[in-house]
């Protein structure tokens, strides 16, 4: 008869699914942990912030001009706007899961989103949870096989949907 085989062939290219060592990668809903290494990076980031700011504030009073007065004011905006996002993102305690069929979704409180993969790195995951909204998922966010299954469900809907890796207005 006409049946087809399922077994794949040999030439045929890894999927996600298969070449990651996860071959179901459905997850229920687990909560994100609050991420030590995103915490970590944040700090540097604001203490190289208010380390600039600290400069352009010095140079500025010792020179006086008007265009390094405007830096010193900017540099010190941007370091108060950066501490304001920081606390910001601590009040967004997140839960994800994977359904059986791959596809990941996110849920804050009593809301649930879809999720759609952006970035995929051994590292990090970023997803979009929303109209301007992006959940990033660190490594030690989640224990290791649940970041293997999301990394796999991940790279694995890039595959099935390549209109989302395009970037508004990019050409080509």
């Amino acid at each position: 008869s006409g049946s087809r085989s399922r077994t794949p062939s040999a030439s045929a290219e890894p999927t996600a699914r298969s070449s990651s060592g996860v071959s179901e990668p459905w997850l229920p809903w687990i909560a994100l942990r609050h991420s030590l290494l995103q915490r970590r990076l944040v700090a540097l980031a604001l203490l190289t912030s208010a380390m600039t700011s600290a400069l352009l504030v010095l140079g500025a009073s010792r020179v006086p001009t008007a265009a390094g007065s405007i830096a010193s004011v900017l540099a010190v905006a941007a370091t108060a706007a950066a501490l304001a996002a920081r606390r910001r993102c601590r009040r967004q305690p997140q839960a994800l899961r994977i359904d059986a069929e791959g596809r990941i979704a996110t849920r804050l409180g009593d809301e649930t989103w879809a999720a759609e993969p952006l970035f995929v790195s051994p590292w990090l995951i970023c997803l979009r949870t929303g109209p301007g909204r992006v959940l990033p998922v660190w490594r030690d966010r989640l224990d290791e096989v649940g970041f293997r299954r999301l990394a796999a469900a991940a790279r694995w809907c890039q595959r099935r949907t390549p209109e989302l890796d395009k970037i508004p207005g990019q050409i080509g």
